[in-house]
């Protein structure tokens, strides 16, 4: 990141952790994302971690309308993966656009918590990450991205051409890096000192 010094540590108290839109549309749906099952399994590294340091974990989901396309409220589609289901102890924010801020409550709830830190997981890192990134920052958020807990799907260009999601995956990490974020590993993140 350009503008802001990389955290070397994390306060438990102050640090909660989004888990953005890891929902079955992104895997037996229509948006099927190439590498998504890899970034599920970093993305449940992350939130084991921050379980285990008792950091709030935020699980956002994409609901569009019931007779919709994607993400249709009530549809299996909708649901989160089986493989990374919110415990009791979680938080579920609906939103019904890219950003996880917009129409929903998740600012306040994070403000009332004291949270300044937030380190990112999710689908896709061209979209719904990214929009949350930019978002949180000047809401006052200090946001890391955990690269490879996120992914995103090839994408049609406006010239007919194709972005594949390899080229796609790393350009909006670099856009995002550029002011909104700190990137980091998975396992980078894992390995940071946790001050309770």
């Amino acid at each position: 990141m350009t503008q802001a010094q990389a955290p070397t540590e994390l306060h438990a108290g102050s640090t909660a952790v989004l888990v953005i839109d890891f929902q079955n549309e992104y895997y037996t749906g229509r948006m099927p994302i190439p590498n998504g099952k890899e970034a599920l399994k970093k993305a449940k590294q992350v939130v084991g971690f921050a379980h285990q340091n008792k950091m709030p974990v935020y699980f956002v989901r994409h609901v569009g309308a019931a007779d919709g396309p994607l993400f249709a409220e009530g549809s299996v589609n909708a649901e989160f993966h089986q493989d990374l289901q919110p415990l009791d102890t979680d938080f579920v924010i609906n939103k019904a656009t890219p950003s996880s801020f917009v129409g929903t409550n998740l600012d306040q709830q994070l403000k009332e918590k004291g949270i300044k830190t937030l380190i990112i997981t999710g689908l896709m890192t061209h979209m719904c990450v990214s929009t949350t990134a930019r978002d949180a920052v000047p809401m006052g958020y200090e946001v890391i991205i955990a690269e490879d807990a996120t992914a995103t799907r090839d994408l049609a260009n406006w010239d007919g051409s194709v972005v594949d999601h390899i080229t796609l995956q790393r350009a909006a990490i670099a856009g995002v890096a550029d002011v909104f974020a700190d990137i980091k590993t998975t396992q980078a993140i894992v390995d940071m000192p946790v001050i309770r």
